[in-house]
């Protein structure tokens, strides 16, 4: 399981996190996300514990990669994470890079913590990622998935919102959850998506 670091360690991590990296703020781009693919923007929290670790981001996803900028509060702070569930990079706000690797291992070591990048896409459309055991599916009122188990971690998907589909494919649009709260032990991993482009 995925742990984060003792809390000085943890305070060094967000420091150089929030205060030492480029600035800025973000919107979701213009241009349509690839078939098959997304672009989110939202709030990010990760929990274990007595430590907590929040962040705005803002997803670009295709099949087969993703691009992830993260930045703190008032737009301190900015680094992305680039690349597939195999091998990432992970950049400052200039672009340069701070590590390359496993996304796992990059995300504990540079940020102290991680992210499931391989089934992470498919839980923040409301379902579980295809080919895998899935198991204590529940429902809501609606008939949507609201919760369901896969990889030892427990799924929650609540506040389902409509999204329109693109400008070209109006048709594409779907029911999505709003929030996603992942957890494995008392570690928790809590998506808020502001906007959703597909």
């Amino acid at each position: 399981m995925v742990k984060l670091p003792p809390r000085r360690a943890n305070w060094l991590s967000l420091l150089a996190f929030f205060i030492t990296l480029g600035s800025g703020c973000a919107s979701l781009p213009e241009q349509a996300p690839a078939a098959g693919g997304f672009h989110l923007l939202g709030k990010l929290g990760v929990v274990q514990g007595a430590d907590s670790v929040s962040a705005r981001f803002l997803w670009r996803q295709t099949p087969r990669r993703f691009d992830i900028d993260l930045w703190g509060p008032l737009g301190q702070g900015r680094v992305t994470l680039a690349g597939s569930e195999r091998r990432m990079e992970l950049r400052r706000g200039d672009g340069s890079v701070i590590s390359r690797g496993p996304p796992e291992a990059v995300m504990t070591e540079h940020l102290g913590w991680s992210l499931p990048l391989s089934v992470l896409p498919e839980w923040v459309r409301g379902r579980p990622a295809p080919g895998l055991p899935v198991s204590g599916r529940e429902y809501d009122d609606a008939g949507r998935l609201a919760a369901f188990e896969q990889l030892d971690w427990r799924v929650e998907l609540e506040r389902y919102q409509t999204v329109d589909g693109s400008a070209a494919k109006p048709a594409e649009g779907a029911a999505l959850p709003h929030r996603v709260t992942a957890s494995r032990g008392a570690y928790r991993i809590r998506l808020v998506i502001s906007e959703w482009r597909i």
